[in-house]
């Protein structure tokens, strides 16, 4: 079986980070991806977010280097996180947890730097 995610997209806003007591690092990231067509012959965009989360040390890449509007390039698997919210609905989050990512447009002169991570040690 294959679970796997491959997006290009534009970074919605800067990552949020969260150190946890266990001393793990996570960043969650919204990523923006985009389709064209035709209707009526007039040009459209469909726009599509999707969650990220990265753990350790991606997450402390991500806290770095991450900016809103920066071309990212992800692959990784296709998670649901179910949860109650306060009004006891169950309620459900799909995520990508990214095991690998590359950075495509200029930030810090970073060009093009990727990073795959161990997802064995994830939660």
């Amino acid at each position: 079986m294959i679970n796997k995610a491959i997006l290009l997209g534009r970074l919605g806003k800067d990552p949020v980070i969260r150190k946890l007591d266990s001393g793990r690092v996570v960043a969650n990231v919204s990523l923006a991806t985009n389709e064209y067509y035709t209707k009526d012959g007039q040009r459209l965009e469909s726009t599509e977010w999707h969650n990220l989360e990265m753990w350790d040390q991606q997450a402390l890449n991500a806290e770095k280097y991450f900016k809103k509007g920066m071309l990212l390039y992800v692959e990784g698997k296709i998670r649901t996180d179910k949860y109650t919210d306060t009004d006891g609905n169950e309620k459900q989050l799909r995520k990508i947890r990214v095991i690998s990512y590359q950075m495509i447009e200029p930030l810090n002169g970073r060009v093009g730097e990727s990073h795959a991570g161990d997802d064995e040690n994830h939660p």
